[in-house]
Formats: C-alpha cells, structure tokens, sequence
C-alpha cells in the first residue's frame, strides 16, 4: 500500500510532486522489505533506485508518470512474490 501512494504522487501531474509524501511511503516500504528473499531484494534495489530519481523528475510530467508506473510495477512484484 505504501508504494501505491508514492506512485499516486507522481501519477497526478496536475499538482507537484510530492517529494517528501513520496520518500516516507518509499522509506516505509523498504522497511517493511528488510526481510525480503533474494529475489525480492533485486525488486527493492530497483526501488531505491528510483527513490534517488525522485528530484531529477518532479518538474517534468512525463518522466513522473514513468516513474510511477514503475513503482506500481514493483509493488505488484513484490505483492506476488
């Protein structure tokens, strides 16, 4: 759930992107990630991954809608897993 609402963020480009609502569900998730399996833990370096791109994508609509399908994306892995 946590990860839907930092996707939620950057999916609504008509308001700014939320950075600091977006890293405390992302921080969230990661923690409760920190026992993940070894396949997992590819899916939440993804993720921090993009945690460090949140700043480089917040003015463009575009990148911020990729990035949060991506986000979605691992959510739904890690859910499935």
């Amino acid at each position: 759930m946590d990860l839907l609402r930092a996707a939620k963020t950057a999916l609504d480009t008509s308001v700014p992107f939320d950075l600091e609502l977006a890293d405390t569900f992302i921080n969230k998730a990661k923690e409760e990630f920190s026992n993940v399996t070894d396949k997992e833990s590819l899916l939440v370096k993804d993720l921090v991954g993009y945690q460090t791109q949140m700043h480089s994508i917040a003015n463009d609509s575009v990148k911020r809608t990729r990035w949060g399908e991506k986000v979605l994306t691992i959510a739904s892995r890690l859910s499935s897993v």
